[in-house]
């Protein structure tokens, strides 16, 4: 008997049925596969904005708000050939949480599909709402910005039947008719799936051993599915959601540059070896200096202002109180930018109260600085002059001025040098205004600043005067800060900072005239209880100035 034929025939039955098993596969995988929910503008508001991915930033905004027209935009065609039941697509959006919650109705080429609203508060990190239709908007948050907003990722999934395939979908998303800010956004980027290992600016201490952290960052464009991350012994699982997914691994502390290979398996997906570095983390001391900005008029009339300020060093006194139990690096601290307000407060409020500042000042809590207030270039030498006297009165009560401090100004008259040289004023720190002028060096410097006469301070030019609000620090999110954190000093070594340690500043809230506030206590508190490295110190204006 001839076997070839056999042999062949089998040959064709078992090529058949590969070929049959690769196009279940390749069927399976496309309908499991998430189309762009965002591939084209089409109209509304251009925004600028931060989003859950660093190189993101551009957006399309909708505000419940009648002078505000709908955005709109394309999705990804969907081949002619789709077999799926039905077509999830997926785009990176925003949703303030802050303030009223407003309705916003979707659009399916020009058809309205869902009404939804911004929520309240981010207690769900997904929710859903669903058309008798079949349609289904899904919003699964990853972020949690600096002012407690919402970011993550949405999926809109379409029955097939609904949509005419080979064409792109428009979809439009209109904000009611009200006076209100409450906003949603959608940004301009089209997404694909990505892994990054990045390591944290941190050194953890756990069980009395030193660990660096690697970040595993996946961008997941599909459902959600368990993932596996092996390093060496160190196994760790992740159930990857459609969208931005990290999960941390600490490493054991190296001393010099050393590489690690991470076998990944995703699902049901082969394994893939991915190798990272880990470097020497810099042992940073970061300062942290509180202040409200005092900006007289803008928020409010200056009637209304002075009262206000008085009120805060009221909040500040009871903060320290409330915080006395913290260990010291996280024990309350406040810096007053402007001598103004501890002017007024030492004329008006009891003698009671008022010793009970001096007696914060003299503990190193509370720090009275010596200008004041942020004067612009049109003030004159003689009103520079007469408000130096301020510190005569000061010093009266016991109260040794070393600080000015210049905030939201990127400059001052060159007079004042000599002005303070028969002051104890030594060191000036100033916070940038980088809105609408020129930010004057790269990374926060220090300088001798000398008069023609030879008269000099100590001059600190640092980030913007409320930049430790910029990265988070009063949002009460730990990770959001540590993220922020680890991405400015990273950026310091690139840029040749000389220095282990840093000062910014910050406000209790996000606005100038801010109220002091506790937030940053406890961040710090759980912060120095983590981390081996970066130390933060909550600290007076004048610390860092004698470091």
């Amino acid at each position: 008997m001839d076997f070839s034929y056999f042999n062949k025939q089998y040959l064709k039955y078992f090529l058949s049925i590969i070929i049959l098993v690769l196009i279940m596969n390749n069927l399976i995988n496309a309908q499991g596969k998430y189309f762009q929910g965002y591939q084209e503008e089409v109209g509304g508001k251009r925004f600028t904005y931060h989003s859950p991915l660093p190189n993101v930033t551009q957006c399309l905004l909708a505000r419940a708000n009648k002078e505000y027209d709908p955005i709109e935009w394309k999705t990804e065609v969907v081949p002619k050939d789709y077999k799926g039941k039905s077509i999830p697509f997926i785009w990176m959006y925003g949703i303030g949480v802050q303030g009223d919650s407003k309705n916003f109705d979707l659009y399916i080429n020009n058809e309205k599909y869902f009404t939804f609203s911004n929520p309240l508060d981010n207690s769900e990190e997904t929710w859903s709402i669903e058309n008798s239709n079949g349609a289904k908007l899904t919003f699964n948050r990853t972020m949690i910005d600096k002012h407690k907003d919402q970011m993550g990722f949405a999926v809109l999934t379409l029955p097939t039947n609904l949509i005419t395939l080979g064409e792109q979908i428009k979809i439009k998303i209109d904000g009611a008719d009200e006076e209100s800010t409450s906003w949603y956004m959608t940004f301009k980027a089209t997404l694909e799936e990505e892994l990054t290992v990045t390591q944290t600016k941190t050194i953890s201490k756990i069980d009395g051993k030193l660990f660096h952290t690697a970040r595993f960052n996946f961008l997941h464009i599909g459902e959600s599915v368990n993932t596996t991350i092996t390093v060496g012994e160190l196994n760790e699982t992740i159930l990857l959601k459609s969208g931005y997914n990290s999960i941390d691994i600490n490493l054991p502390k190296v001393d010099t540059p050393t590489e690690f290979e991470a076998i990944v398996k995703i699902g049901d997906e082969a394994e893939e070896k991915h190798k990272f570095t880990l470097e020497p983390v810099k042992e940073w001391m970061v300062y942290l200096v509180q202040h409200t900005h005092t900006d007289i008029g803008y928020t409010r009339p200056q009637t209304e202002i002075l009262s206000e300020h008085l009120r805060y060093i009221d909040d500040a006194l009871d903060y320290c109180d409330q915080t006395d139990d913290y260990p010291d690096n996280a024990q309350f601290r406040w810096t007053a930018e402007a001598s103004w307000a501890v002017r007024e407060y030492l004329k008006s409020r009891p003698e009671e109260q008022i010793e009970r500042l001096l007696q914060r000042v003299k503990e190193g809590r509370i720090e009275v600085t010596g200008m004041f207030f942020n004067f612009s270039e049109i003030v004159d030498e003689t009103a520079l002059a007469i408000q130096t006297q301020t510190l005569k009165k000061f010093k009266e009560r016991g109260i040794d001025v070393k600080t000015a401090m210049q905030n939201d100004v990127n400059g001052i008259g060159w007079c004042m040098i000599d002005f303070y040289k028969d002051t104890d004023v030594k060191y000036l720190t100033m916070g940038q205004h980088g809105h609408r002028a020129h930010v004057p060096f790269d990374k926060p410097t220090s300088f001798w600043w000398e008069s023609p006469a030879g008269n000099r301070l100590l001059a600190y030019r640092s980030e913007h005067y409320m930049h430790g609000n910029a990265l988070a620090l009063t949002s009460g999110y730990l990770d959001a800060f540590m993220t922020n954190l680890s991405k400015y000093l990273e950026g310091l070594d690139e840029k040749g900072y000389p220095y282990d340690r840093t000062s910014f500043q910050f406000s209790g809230y996000v606005t100038d005239n801010s109220p002091p506030s506790t937030a940053a206590c406890d961040i710090v508190k759980e912060w120095n209880e983590k981390y081996e490295w970066p130390k933060l110190k909550l600290s007076l204006a004048r610390e860092f100035m004698v470091y």
